[in-house]
């Protein structure tokens, strides 16, 4: 598992994982921009294993996303598990 224990932006995580499903602890949200960053936990290209990652890894604050480019599923998804 990949992990990176501080706050990244969300526009360096982008560059870093280019195309990929991203799991991010913390997430950080600005009312006017959107998702800004949060603590990079684990990337994928295939969703499913980043969704599994997370069910195993139980974040209390997590979110699922994707670093770029067009898809077809549904790619934000905020998950909150308690």
């Amino acid at each position: 598992m990949e992990t990176n224990k501080k706050y990244t932006p969300w526009e360096i995580i982008q560059k870093q994982y280019p195309d990929s499903f991203v799991l991010l602890e913390n997430p950080v949200f600005d009312s006017m921009r959107g998702f800004k960053g949060g603590t990079f936990v684990y990337k994928n290209k295939n969703r499913k294993k980043v969704v599994e990652k997370n069910i195993t890894l139980r974040l209390p604050y997590s979110t699922l996303l994707y670093t770029g480019g067009v898809r077809g599923d549904r790619v934000n998804e905020n998950v909150l598990i308690l």
